[in-house]
């Protein structure tokens, strides 16, 4: 299974500007089968949450297959699912990864309004001219109407949606923002029906305002990281506006990153007041520090004027990271002026294996010797030299590697069928990614000769 979420954020700049929704169901998933969680999660029928069952289904955490979703007939409720394959084209594949995103929270899918895809193309453009006139990357929600390529059209398309600038791969930046706080919750709105999405170059813009009616109640509680997920992102990537890691988050001054930021949504459910949170990790019985527990409604400035919409957010200190582990996230909150708790688990993978041994499937340190891999995933090593991979099957592919920065920098390089370098991503984190044609390949390597197990993973 293609774990959800593991990509970082921390190369991408985002402004979010907030609109309160008025007014504007998918029944089929693009490339895939109905809704893989059901709409009940969890089952408020049932029992309580406790610390040893915290669905309250009656089975144990320990032999429940889905121990945050109440299902004590034990169908698959959690299985989240691979991420839809990358077909090239930026609508059908922004379209599936973001439906695959909604799913795997119990939402329905979202379909493509051709208008918002024009809009975000328009605006895409704004930003490419603008970048060229200025002489470096620009990255903004609104247009500057005297310029004589900017457009009304454009300036709306941007005010109304997530942007990003950095490779330019549509299911790479939903995966970014997912990452983010500000930007991830529009995404996950029970209301959002209808998106438009386009790239260009490296920026990459999804348009969600008009389609998405704010009065929609949630179905449940929707939980992020996703309930029972095998592994997700360890890092909120920073760059974003409001900051949610400083303590004026409407500040001019850089936003650092932090370790992954569990939200709750709740949207029509009530006001919300005296909410306090943990998150643990499960594996070794210790508290992950808090900065702050943000929820709507809050009393600082950012809370009060609606950014957080219906949600709880649990966000830990600035330049934090979650360990490779299992964490339990638990939400005390009163709810319509009626006390409740909300917890919930999710893992953020597990330890890399310790028994890779160096050319376990033998020697292949170059192009011509690249070994053959397929969509899925397989541990590696690197060690004295580099590993090539010739990446399987039609259409282009992305490639990740996970692995410990600490033991060993490891970075990775694309490769077209040719033979030329396309691509490279060379980041200070635990995973790096890149988009490889068909035919292409893929070389992992050491940042100044550094070595190291990793997983790769092809989708």
């Amino acid at each position: 299974m293609r774990s959800i979420f593991t990509l970082t954020s921390a190369l991408f700049s985002f402004v979010f500007v907030f609109v309160a929704l008025a007014g504007c169901s998918a029944d089929e998933r693009t490339g895939g089968p109905a809704p893989l969680a059901p709409t009940a999660i969890p089952d408020a029928m049932r029992g309580p949450s406790t610390p040893a069952d915290i669905d309250g289904d009656g089975v144990a955490n320990e032999t429940d297959l889905c121990p945050s979703v109440a299902n004590a007939d034990q169908r698959n409720a959690c299985a989240h699912g691979s991420a839809p394959a990358l077909s090239g084209d930026v609508v059908r594949d922004g379209v599936a990864h973001m439906s695959w995103v909604r799913l795997s929270v119990g939402l329905g899918v979202v379909t493509e309004d051709p208008a918002l895809s024009r809009g975000c193309a328009r605006h895409l453009d704004y930003l490419t001219q603008l970048s060229a006139e200025l002489g470096s990357a620009q990255l903004a929600h609104e247009e500057d109407l005297s310029k004589p390529y900017a457009s009304a059209e454009g300036h709306e398309a941007g005010i109304n949606s997530v942007l990003s600038i950095r490779d330019g791969e549509i299911a790479s930046a939903i995966d970014g923002w997912m990452d983010t706080l500000y930007h991830r919750l529009p995404l996950i709105h029970p209301g959002l029906t209808r998106i438009g999405v386009a790239v260009q170059g490296r920026y990459a813009c999804l348009q969600y305002r008009p389609g998405t009616d704010g009065s929609v109640r949630a179905p449940h509680e929707i939980y992020w990281p996703p309930a029972d997920v095998d592994e997700t992102s360890r890092q909120f990537g920073g760059s974003e506006s409001p900051c949610p890691t400083v303590d004026d988050p409407f500040s001019s001054g850089s936003c650092p990153p932090s370790a992954a930021i569990a939200s709750i949504g709740l949207h029509g459910w009530g006001a919300l007041s005296a909410v306090t949170a943990t998150l643990r990790n499960v594996d070794t019985g210790a508290d992950v520090p808090l900065y702050r527990v943000y929820y709507d409604g809050g009393p600082s400035d950012h809370e009060q004027r609606g950014y957080l919409d219906g949600h709880i957010a649990l966000v830990p200190p600035a330049n934090s990271s979650l360990d490779l582990a299992l964490y339990e996230a638990t939400a005390n909150v009163t709810l319509a002026g009626t006390a409740q708790s909300f917890r919930w688990r999710f893992r953020t993978g597990r330890p890399l294996p310790t028994d890779v041994a160096c050319d376990a499937d033998g020697a292949h340190h170059d192009l011509a010797t690249a070994l053959p891999i397929a969509v899925g995933e397989r541990a590696g090593k690197v060690c004295d030299d580099a590993d090539f991979f010739r990446v399987g099957g039609a259409g282009s592919h992305t490639v990740e590697i996970r692995f410990v920065n600490a033991d060993g920098d490891l970075d990775l390089r694309a490769y077209d069928a040719s033979g030329t370098q396309i691509a490279q991503s060379d980041t200070q984190d635990d995973s790096e990614l890149v988009t490889v044609p068909e035919g292409g390949a893929v070389e992992v390597y050491g940042f100044n000769g550094a070595m190291g197990t990793y997983l790769i993973r092809v989708r």
